[in-house]
């Protein structure tokens, strides 16, 4: 499992990629068979936008966030990431439920009396 944490224009501190690896692990602690995650931070103006790309077996999970705070935008950003891999959790979990109301066992009539020869089996 790789997390790779990258910045489109500008550079980042350290205290912020360690966040966003930090949220990246818990996201990968949800699904065993993720492979790699990454994390694509971008910088325009006054607006930054995270953006996570999660790649695994059978998954392909993306999801970005703009606003005027990175943090902000990674939380939101791994927020949808999380809830669209729920979503697909469910959908190849079984749902199949036993039966509400199990089929009745027949019941065997008992054997009949000594020396009663008219006993008929219903």
């Amino acid at each position: 499992m790789s997390i790779i944490v990258s910045v489109r224009n500008g550079s980042i501190s350290d205290t912020l990629k360690s966040y966003a690896e930090q949220k990246a692990q818990t996201i990968i602690n949800e699904y065993s068979k993720i492979t790699s995650v990454r994390v694509i931070m971008d910088t325009q103006k006054s607006r930054y936008k995270a953006e996570i790309i999660l790649r695994g077996k059978n998954i392909d999970i993306e999801a970005e966030n703009e606003s005027y705070d990175m943090y902000e935008s990674v939380d939101i950003a791994a927020e949808k990431v999380d809830k669209q891999l729920r979503r697909h959790l469910d959908k190849i979990q079984d749902h199949n439920k036993p039966a509400k109301y199990p089929k009745k066992k027949e019941e065997k009539l008992p054997d009949p009396p000594e020396g009663c020869e008219d006993y008929i089996d219903m």
